[in-house]
């Protein structure tokens, strides 16, 4: 029987704002008040205390405020939030006498990330100086591959032999050396096999002789030591869980993957999507504040190339209907309008899809529903806009034909921008490609182009030109 448990994160305080210690704690730092000081964040929450190196200008500072921390444990639990930069570099100038009673306080996965990513000679003297029983887990977990739901996993959970009873269960959870809270108890067989899940609240509802195969869920939802974290925390947001179990490909239980150590993929995830969406590298994650300008624009400057060669296709499309352009000026009036409204449905679209296809919520084999509802959509807005459109082009210019091509225009370009924005996101992830980079600059350049050729084509038939 396995009985061990998770370490539950304490919040930080949850504001738009930096509540106002903060920048009480910054000035008392600059003025040298380091008595006043231990004395004020040794009686702190761990999660504010996070809040007020987060804050700090640079790694000095931030280390500076961490080592006025008095007790360990409340160290630790202030690390394992603060951002990595600032966990490597304190971890590293530390003291072994501080930074091990730090690193033995961490939950097991926290403490091998850390260490995983410190200078090797450091970290190989942190591990020496650990004891034999924490250098255990942290190898065990080093050696799965980064990003992955083994290297994230901790070997604390509470877990129970099958054969095991309800009354011995509980039993077994009251004599745990310290009480924590267990999201879930999970049954193994005498293989260790995972063969269910129960809550604790069925077991503490059943009668004390009631074997614990016997009210377990056996459908439960686990992922591979091999999994990419991404998709173990898709899997956790889509069925709601607190917690999911990791199982090696024997189905041996090796360790779960709490909620609170998804937060920061599903975050990570989410800003690479927004990044990748507006043409940014989403591999460069620093500060905007403290990147170099230079840096700046070298990971905008491949990003612009599709809108850049688009704009000047555009532009040489133009150029071929300059007559009908001269001989019916009003048209150049109407060009932004309808060109962006185009690209704003483009814009809406492409977030949609791209969100969906993360979620789950929609699927390459839902493109042709997808596509049908976008066309009826984009329909239904071309036509009001349209009629808007035409209504001003015939009341200001007083002119039948012109209000004619404008709203025909804006009705086909809004139709076919949500076209193009919702199929070019699955065609991406049909070939196997980031479907973010759908709703960037690629799918508002094709959008734009296409916009330019519709328009004055209809121009030039209307017109007869």
């Amino acid at each position: 029987m396995s009985m061990i448990v998770v370490d539950e994160p304490q919040s930080p305080i949850e504001s738009g704002h930096s509540p106002m210690y903060v920048e009480t704690i910054r000035r008392l730092y600059f003025k040298g008040a380091n008595e006043q000081l231990s004395r004020i964040i040794g009686k702190l929450l761990p999660g504010d205390i996070v809040m007020v190196i987060n804050a700090a200008d640079d790694v000095d500072e931030a280390t500076d405020l961490f080592n006025l921390i008095p007790d360990p444990k409340q160290a630790g639990e202030t690390l394992k939030d603060l951002n990595e930069d600032f966990q490597i570099h304190i971890i590293s100038v530390c003291t072994l006498d501080r930074a091990v009673p730090i690193l033995e306080s961490l939950p097991p996965d926290t403490r091998s990330q850390i260490i995983s990513l410190l200078n090797p000679e450091v970290g190989a003297l942190l591990m020496n100086a650990l004891g034999q029983e924490t250098q255990k887990e942290v190898q065990n977990l080093l050696q799965y591959l980064p990003d992955t739901a083994g290297n994230l996993m901790t070997s604390q959970f509470f877990a129970i032999r099958e054969t095991a009873t309800a009354g011995e269960a509980m039993e077994a959870l009251h004599g745990l050396p310290y009480h924590e809270f267990v999201f879930y108890v999970y049954v193994l067989d005498a293989e260790q096999h995972l063969t269910g899940v129960s809550s604790l609240r069925k077991l503490l509802l059943s009668p004390s002789g009631t074997l614990v195969k016997d009210i377990m869920e056996r459908r439960v939802h686990t992922v591979n030591v091999d999994t990419p974290e991404k998709d173990a925390a898709k899997l956790v947001t889509e069925h709601d869980l607190m917690a999911i179990p990791v199982v090696n490909d024997q189905g041996v239980l090796r360790g779960i993957i709490t909620v609170d150590d998804l937060i920061h993929v599903i975050q990570d995830a989410d800003t690479e999507s927004m990044m990748k969406a507006v043409g940014v590298d989403s591999e460069h994650k620093l500060s905007i504040m403290s990147q170099a300008i230079s840096s700046v624009a070298r990971n905008r400057l491949p990003w612009l190339a599709a809108p850049f060669m688009g704009g000047l296709f555009a532009a040489w499309i133009l150029g071929l209907f300059e007559d009908t352009m001269s001989q019916v000026i009003q048209l150049s009036f109407f060009m932004p309008m309808i060109f962006g409204m185009a690209g704003n449905v483009g814009s809406q679209t492409a977030v949609v899809a791209v969100r969906g296809l993360a979620t789950g919520a929609i699927t390459v084999s839902d493109y042709v529903a997808l596509l049908f509802k976008e066309t009826k959509t984009g329909l239904l807005i071309g036509c009001f806009y349209g009629f808007c459109l035409s209504l001003y082009a015939l009341v200001v210019f007083k002119s039948s034909t012109l209000a004619f091509v404008v709203g025909i225009s804006i009705l086909s370009n809004i139709t076919y921008a949500g076209v193009i924005a919702s199929s070019l996101p699955l065609l991406l992830q049909k070939l196997g490609h980031d479907p973010a980079v759908g709703g960037g600059p690629y799918v508002l350049t094709t959008v734009d182009v296409l916009g330019v050729i519709n328009y004055l084509v209809i121009a030039t038939v209307v017109y007869g030109l």
